[in-house]
């Protein structure tokens, strides 16, 4: 099986390429597509452009933008089914930065990344469809691609950080003032989550140059990280955390889906170190394991066969038995809290959809549905709980079980 290596042109396993391809088409079904569909229409409904920046652009339609419109969404769906892939990105970012050069007022730094990463994907080939990564079985894990496109997608990735913590050094705005966090306007979250945003501004307008001289320095460091793989387990949990605080509790809608969606090139693929502990019996068990391996997506599960006595009591879909690729088993709950671990993907395309498809329901006046992945993220850290409340109580007897030898001592 071929492994990650420091070559550009080794072979490695192309469920991970596969999977981001993936995430970026449900990203660009659901948020981006809209977007420059808006962009067109606004475009093709004013009679007044300001001239592009570009004196060759060609100006567009009315009927074209409607066919533009239509062929995005085409483009999108093929990206996602794995129809003419390498075509249908290659289309998205064409268009894309079609319409951006149409009317400087249409660019985004975050929609010239997303763009990116679809002209990378174009430029490779997973060859695997979408009904391939939900029907693969054991026998498929060998499938492969060069590692260039993996190795572009960190580069890039370096690059939006490296170039947004440049420019808080160079904005007045931002550096040891921190005006633009001092004045952002964030957007309402349902009572539940308020008070953690009213916290999170209160601490901001209280250190303003605090909070952004360690932005700057955490974008700094995730810049460089991503060229050292030592780093790598480090970055993707630090990247992670600040795109979810970014989302949630600063700025909706910017780097942060897609820079998620691009951190899969760095989770380990097709090496099945996960094993699932598969019993035959009960039925709901083989449904829920079946279930499991369709969602393997990076093909990081292995199904092991194990006897009834050794899952004595596991007798609902709740009753997993995971196995680490270190040995540690998982049961029941907190085999359910590794899920999105193991399953990164389709993890991603469930939180994508909640946080759109809750934006759009909020645009509609249904209230503050935006909320919804948000709260999903909460239950799966609240699983957590139970671990964190033992590490924490063993740390307390270790802290007693010392002061009470210290005054024995004395």
């Amino acid at each position: 099986m071929p492994r990650n290596s420091a070559s550009w042109f080794s072979l490695v396993p192309a469920y991970r390429l596969a999977t981001l391809r993936v995430c970026l088409a449900v990203t660009s079904l659901v948020f981006h597509v809209p977007k420059f569909n808006r962009f067109i229409d606004a475009y093709t409904s004013s009679a007044y452009h300001v001239p592009p920046p570009l004196a060759l652009v060609p100006p567009l339609g009315q009927g074209a933008g409607a066919m533009l419109m239509m062929l995005n969404y085409g483009a999108a769906a093929g990206l996602l089914l794995g129809l003419y892939p390498r075509l249908c990105a290659w289309f998205l970012a064409a268009i894309g930065f079609y319409v951006m050069t149409l009317d400087p007022e249409y660019y985004a730094h975050n929609a010239q990344f997303h763009l990116t990463l679809l002209a990378l994907i174009g430029c490779s080939s997973d060859r695997l469809s979408l009904w391939r990564l939900l029907n693969a079985q054991q026998h498929d894990s060998d499938e492969t691609c060069p590692a260039w496109p993996e190795r572009l997608i960190q580069v890039q990735l370096s690059i939006v950080f490296f170039y947004a913590a440049l420019d808080k050094v160079f904005n007045p705005h931002w550096g040891v003032s921190g005006a633009v966090l001092a004045t952002l306007a964030v957007r309402d979250h349902a009572p539940g989550l308020a008070s953690l945003q009213a916290l999170n501004q209160a601490v901001i307008r209280a250190f303003p140059g605090a909070v952004s001289a360690l932005t700057t320095a955490l974008e700094f460091f995730l810049a460089v990280a991503f060229f050292f793989r030592s780093l790598w387990r480090v970055s993707i949990v630090v990247a992670l955390a600040f795109m979810i605080y970014l989302e949630f509790l600063l700025r909706p809608g910017v780097f942060a889906w897609d820079t998620v969606a691009a951190l899969i090139v760095f989770v380990p693929s097709a090496d099945r170190s996960w094993r699932l502990m598969d019993n035959p019996q009960p039925a709901a068990r083989r449904w829920s394991a079946a279930l499991l391996l369709r969602l393997d997506w990076l093909k990081r599960l292995g199904s092991v066969p194990i006897d009834a006595q050794h899952c004595v009591g596991d007798t609902t879909w709740l009753r997993l038995n995971l196995v680490s690729p270190r040995g540690r088993e998982y049961r029941g709950l907190a085999a359910v809290r590794m899920l999105p671990i193991v399953l990164p993907g389709p993890f991603f395309v469930v939180m994508a959809m909640a946080r759109f498809g809750g934006g759009f329901l909020g645009s509609l006046g249904y209230g503050p549905w935006y909320d919804l992945p948000f709260i999903g993220l909460a239950g799966w850290l609240l699983l957590w709980t139970p671990s964190a409340m033992r590490i924490v109580a063993r740390l307390a007897h270790e802290v007693v079980a010392r002061g009470v030898v210290g005054t024995g001592r004395r």
